[in-house]
């Protein structure tokens, strides 16, 4: 769990340093201070953490997307070239794809070799729902007798 709670974390860090620069422009003036407030906004806290918390899980429990993890889980950096052949995908609806992990923090693409690399989200993610259908699995496997 701590890795998902940590990469969910880098990934909010990231958006409000990103908005917090956005915010001391010249030209900005709704949102300046927004940061420096927030910690007293608890609504707003708990509001950001659920929506990044299911933005990611939703976008890493499409099946083709949850392959495309589960490869980059096993090997850490996968090329474009080899997720094409893995997923089927051609170069633009795997961009997209990929594009949507990034977006959620589940992976990050290098720009230099086109790479696409986990992150400490995609493994705890991965993990996560791998624990959840093992669970699943052994319980079909022992219970399934009740049914039969």
């Amino acid at each position: 769990m701590s890795k998902i709670v940590e990469g969910l974390w880098s990934r909010f860090k990231g958006l409000a340093l990103a908005l917090h620069r956005q915010d001391r422009l010249e030209t900005a003036r709704d949102f300046v201070g927004w940061l420096e407030s927030l910690p007293d906004d608890e609504e707003q806290i708990a509001e950001i953490a659920t929506s990044l918390t299911l933005r990611a899980l939703h976008v890493a429990t499409d099946p083709l997307n949850f392959r495309i993890l589960q490869r980059l889980r096993r090997e850490g950096t996968v090329s474009l070239k080899a997720l094409m052949a893995e997923t089927g995908l051609s170069r633009i609806p795997l961009h997209e794809r990929i594009n949507l992990l990034m977006q959620a923090g589940l992976a990050v693409q290098e720009l230099e070799s086109d790479d696409v690399r986990a992150t400490q989200l995609t493994d705890g993610v991965v993990d996560l729902i791998e624990e959840i259908r093992g669970g699943l699995q052994r319980a079909i496997e022992e219970r399934l007798v009740e049914i039969v």
